[in-house]
Order: C-alpha cells, then sequence, then structure tokens
C-alpha cells in the first residue's frame, strides 16, 4: 500500500490536513487590535472568543481529514480511490474559499485594515497539488491494469 507513490502523496495529504487544526490560518488587523482566524472560531488578541460561527470551516477541515485517511486505504478498489481524490480536490478549493470568505467577513464587518495570511495558510494549495499528483498516479495505475488485462 504505502510503496504507491500516490499512497505516500495521500499521507502528507492526511497528515497537513491535521495541522489545520493547529493554530490560526489568518490575522485581520483591525482599529481595537486584531482578529486571529481559527477553525474553532475567531479570537481578538486578548482571547476572547467573537460571535462569529465558524464551524463550516470546522466541519470541512474534518471531512477532509476522514475523506484522505479513508483515500489512503481503499488503494484496492482504483476507481473509487480516484473518484475519492477527485471529490478531496473539489472539497479543497472549497475549504480555500471558505477561508477567504472568512477574511473577507472581517475586513467588512470589523473594520479590518489589513489581513496577514499565517503560514497554514499554504496547507490548502500544497494538498491541493499533491492530490492532483496522488490522482494522476492512480490513474497511471489503473491504465497499466487494463493494459495488462488487454494482453492477457
Amino acid at each position: 500500500m504505502l510503496q504507491r507513490r500516490q499512497s505516500l502523496y495521500l499521507l502528507i495529504v492526511f497528515i497537513l490536513s491535521i495541522l489545520l487544526f493547529t493554530g490560526p490560518l489568518a490575522f485581520v488587523k483591525t482599529a481595537e487590535g486584531g482578529i486571529y482566524l481559527k477553525h474553532s472560531g475567531m479570537f481578538t488578541l486578548a482571547g476572547e472568543k467573537l460571535d462569529v460561527s465558524t464551524w463550516p470551516l470546522t466541519v470541512m477541515i474534518s471531512i477532509s481529514v476522514f475523506l484522505s485517511f479513508f483515500t489512503i486505504f481503499s488503494y484496492m478498489k482504483r476507481p473509487r480511490q480516484m473518484r475519492m481524490t477527485l471529490f478531496q480536490m473539489f472539497f479543497n478549493l472549497g475549504l480555500i474559499a471558505m477561508v477567504g470568505y472568512y477574511v473577507a467577513y472581517v475586513m467588512h464587518n470589523f473594520d479590518g485594515t489589513q489581513f496577514l495570511f499565517e503560514w497554514r495558510i499554504v496547507i490548502p494549495p500544497i494538498m491541493l497539488v499533491l492530490l492532483i499528483m496522488a490522482f494522476r498516479g492512480i490513474r497511471r495505475d489503473e491504465l497499466l491494469v487494463k493494459a495488462y488485462d488487454r494482453v492477457r
């Protein structure tokens, strides 16, 4: 299972998606100080939680973790693994868009003057590249198996 390159790519995607839970994704500078965007909510510099619900972000990150874990272990059924990887790619694009939405929401509603992305914001694009590479590897394996069956 893990000797396949695409399985290693999917394992890295799994580890990176877990890293999204570890801290803030973005920081928005406001007149009162600043606001951190985390998966569990939006927090001021003093640590007070704002009344902004970010549960969709938490659900999307959680689903990404479970999908990547489940995709690793469906290596015996390559067509299903390809579909799950493709779904995860689109899901990852949605995750990037949702982070952008929350940053725009804070900028507009809390009079943000500047936004700074934390280092974790580069994780979803890296995950997207790794998912594309895994999809290409899975497709290559599937085509190889079909060609082998044709020769028999």
